[in-house]
């Protein structure tokens, strides 16, 4: 029974939390990620609605989305406590330019600042499985991609130059 606790235990430690900037307007089609982000890193981004996964569901997480320029203004606050993800949407909004994370605790606010700001590391087209690695690429290039990557085409309509980059 211990054993089944400290292995539980472990899975939760690794378990990643994803960050998606996507180019729709409800948590669909292609998105710009941050994969494995950390607390209180602000992953940055430009999109109408960002969607947290695979949050751990006995993690209790505040999500917060903001605009203005990476985690400038704060526009989404979710409490995840429980749930594996959730949608935020920016209805009458400006855009998501910025999201981050914080365990929620009974911790001084000064300790929840962002800590580190972080890109999207990796595109992913709206079927949901093909993914590519966009580490290094200027924000007008990674814009560019996700515009075509919104469009629905599959693999066989993004640039060439990106295949060797697929994961």
């Amino acid at each position: 029974m211990h054993f089944s606790h400290y292995v539980l235990g472990l899975v939760a430690s690794a378990s990643a939390i994803d960050v998606y900037f996507h180019n729709s307007g409800d948590c669909s089609g292609a998105a710009a990620v941050c994969t494995n982000l950390n607390p209180n890193d602000c992953c940055t981004g430009n999109s109408p609605t960002l969607a947290y996964r695979g949050v751990p569901t006995n993690w209790h997480i505040n999500a917060q989305g903001y605009s203005g320029g990476g985690c400038g203004s704060p526009k989404w606050l979710a409490d995840l406590n429980g749930r594996t993800w959730v949608c935020m949407t920016v209805n009458s909004r400006d855009n998501y330019t910025g999201s981050r994370y914080w365990f929620v605790s009974r911790r001084r606010a000064e300790e929840n600042t962002c800590k580190e700001s972080v890109k999207p590391d990796t595109l992913v087209l709206a079927d949901g499985i093909t993914k590519y690695d966009i580490v290094g690429l200027d924000d007008a290039k990674v814009d560019e991609l996700l515009a075509i990557a919104g469009s629905g085409v599959g693999p066989e309509g993004m640039p060439e130059e990106l295949q060797v980059r697929r994961k």
